[in-house]
Protein backbone atom coordinates (compact mmCIF):
# COMPACT_ATOMS: atom_id res chain seq x y z
CA UNK A 1 0.00 0.00 0.00
CA UNK A 2 0.95 3.86 -0.43
CA UNK A 3 1.18 6.39 1.45
CA UNK A 4 -1.34 8.95 0.69
CA UNK A 5 1.66 11.75 0.52
CA UNK A 6 4.05 9.59 -1.60
CA UNK A 7 0.84 8.78 -4.18
CA UNK A 8 2.01 12.44 -6.47
CA UNK A 9 5.26 10.54 -7.66
CA UNK A 10 2.87 8.71 -9.84
CA UNK A 11 0.43 10.49 -10.44
CA UNK A 12 0.02 11.23 -14.45
CA UNK A 13 0.62 15.07 -15.87
CA UNK A 14 -2.91 15.02 -16.96
CA UNK A 15 -6.07 12.69 -16.91
CA UNK A 16 -7.98 11.36 -14.42
CA UNK A 17 -6.86 8.73 -11.68
CA UNK A 18 -9.26 6.26 -9.45
CA UNK A 19 -7.82 5.53 -6.00
CA UNK A 20 -9.20 3.20 -3.78
CA UNK A 21 -8.18 3.75 -0.17
CA UNK A 22 -8.45 1.31 2.62
CA UNK A 23 -7.50 2.51 6.11
CA UNK A 24 -5.83 6.07 4.91
CA UNK A 25 -3.11 4.12 2.55
CA UNK A 26 -3.90 3.89 -1.15
CA UNK A 27 -4.79 0.03 -1.75
CA UNK A 28 -4.99 0.83 -5.29
CA UNK A 29 -4.89 3.23 -8.54
CA UNK A 30 -6.11 3.30 -11.87
CA UNK A 31 -6.01 5.46 -14.64
CA UNK A 32 -9.65 6.38 -16.18
CA UNK A 33 -8.89 6.73 -19.80
CA UNK A 34 -10.93 9.66 -22.06
CA UNK A 35 -13.53 7.04 -23.37
CA UNK A 36 -14.68 5.90 -19.83
CA UNK A 37 -16.61 7.30 -17.14
CA UNK A 38 -17.11 6.55 -13.29
CA UNK A 39 -20.64 7.20 -12.05
CA UNK A 40 -22.58 6.02 -9.54
CA UNK A 41 -25.40 2.71 -10.23
CA UNK A 42 -28.21 6.04 -9.43
CA UNK A 43 -26.79 8.18 -12.32
CA UNK A 44 -26.53 5.02 -14.76
CA UNK A 45 -29.95 3.90 -13.79
CA UNK A 46 -30.90 8.08 -14.37
CA UNK A 47 -29.47 8.04 -17.65
CA UNK A 48 -30.82 4.83 -19.21
CA UNK A 49 -33.94 6.30 -18.25
CA UNK A 50 -33.41 9.39 -20.06
CA UNK A 51 -31.95 7.68 -23.30
CA UNK A 52 -35.57 5.79 -22.86
CA UNK A 53 -34.73 2.61 -21.61
CA UNK A 54 -36.83 0.72 -18.53
CA UNK A 55 -34.72 -0.91 -16.23
CA UNK A 56 -36.55 -3.02 -13.88
CA UNK A 57 -35.62 -6.18 -11.38
CA UNK A 58 -35.76 -9.66 -12.48
CA UNK A 59 -39.45 -9.94 -10.34
CA UNK A 60 -40.23 -7.28 -13.42
CA UNK A 61 -40.14 -4.15 -10.25
CA UNK A 62 -39.30 -1.03 -11.88
CA UNK A 63 -35.89 0.52 -10.24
Amino acid sequence: MLDKTEARRYLPEEGRVLFTCKNGKIASARIVYDDEYVASLKVLIDLASKAGYRVVLEDDSKL
